[in-house]
């Protein structure tokens, strides 16, 4: 029966649990005990290092483990968090660092984003994650011709297969929708290049963000690249789920209004979830009052080409800058709407 399994974002980027004393990775089972309590499931985190991994030894192309590295210090000298992975305590998908530009034309650059990548699937073996996420592209260039960043990305993705071959690492290699004019930005690119991907590494997978694709939107029509001013955000994500609805395997979803991507969802980004109730049931028309995303119709959409279609939904609330107690809060409230939705169309729990 297909699943529901809801779980959170965690970066050592993150500084509003520091004043109560928590810290990411060093309370990673703290987090799990509290996400458990929100959504009376077991834990599901996704870990998102910043701290680099890997530091030059001799320039251009050599490099070594960064031996201060607050993730690797984490699994290896801290007990707690060594018992928490050790025994499959949580389910963890590992995203890849934001550190350099595989595309760099910069060859220190370059290499210094690749030996991070690798280091960085290292780590998500030792912590047995059950997938990760890739980023075909890391920054915005303007300037360069679309496909001729595709192709460079896939000449990447093909030394980054060769290293999950050569060490047969087994977690779900999975491609983002990014934010324009970093790609894939829209379903379509996505599908070629999901396609282009699989010939490369047969298992890769889809890590759908909603937040990007609907960010994506927006700064395409702003530029000028969007073809159809009538095709909706809403419209452009059903058919995205139409046509990739087999090959997910996870979804980023995070509070979309204005220019935020990563707020509370339903929520103002100055509100706590604690005052206001989360806006998970409203009419398009108070959303796009908002300018905010039709969070409603969202969730529909998510739960129909994935519960409704027998497959579990993998689904990861991406929230910043918001202590622990405001993002497990929304995260109960998420929980509690999304299996409510799934009794009333499906009579399943979603459990």
């Amino acid at each position: 029966m297909a699943s529901l399994n809801l779980g959170i974002a965690l970066s050592d980027a993150n500084h509003a649990d520091r004043p109560t004393g928590l810290r990411v990775p060093d309370s990673l089972p703290h987090y799990a005990r509290l996400l458990t309590e929100a959504t009376g499931a077991n834990p599901f985190l996704e870990l998102q290092p910043t701290d680099p991994f890997s530091v030059p030894a001799r320039y251009p192309d050599q490099f070594r483990l960064n031996r201060d590295n607050v993730w690797l210090n984490a699994v290896e000298f801290n007990d707690e968090v060594q018992a928490f992975i050790d025994g499959h305590s949580a389910r963890v998908g590992v995203h890849q660092p934001k550190k350099g530009d595989p595309l760099a034309s910069n060859y220190f650059g370059k290499y210094g984003a690749l030996e991070e990548i690798r280091r960085a699937m290292d780590f998500a073996a030792g912590v047995q994650a059950d997938y990760f996420v890739f980023n075909l592209a890391k920054m915005d260039k303007w300037e360069w011709t679309r496909s001729d960043q595709m192709q460079k990305a896939l000449k990447v993705y093909k030394e980054i297969a060769a290293y999950y071959r050569s060490y047969s690492y087994d977690y779900v290699p999975c491609i983002e929708t990014l934010e324009y004019p970093k790609f894939p930005a829209t379903g379509g690119e996505t599908m070629h290049l999901l396609n282009e991907c699989r010939h490369i590494l047969g298992n890769t997978c889809v890590a759908l963000n909603v937040s990007h694709l609907w960010r994506s939107r927006n700064l395409m029509m702003a530029t000028g690249h969007w073809e159809d001013a009538k095709v909706s955000f809403i419209d452009h994500l059903e058919y995205t789920l139409s046509q990739l609805w087999q090959d997910l395997y996870v979804v980023h979803l995070g509070g979309c209004w204005e220019s935020e991507t990563h707020a509370i969802p339903g929520l103002h980004p100055q509100a706590s979830p604690f005052d206001y109730p989360l806006k998970l049931r409203e009419s398009s028309g108070v959303y796009a009052e908002s300018g905010e995303i039709d969070l409603n119709q969202t969730l529909d959409l998510l739960l129909e080409f994935t519960i409704g279609k027998g497959r579990d939904l993998n689904l990861v609330i991406e929230i910043h800058d918001r202590d622990v107690g405001q993002v497990m809060e929304a995260v109960r409230q998420i929980s509690d709407d999304l299996h409510d939705r799934i009794r009333t169309k499906w009579a399943i729990d979603g459990n």
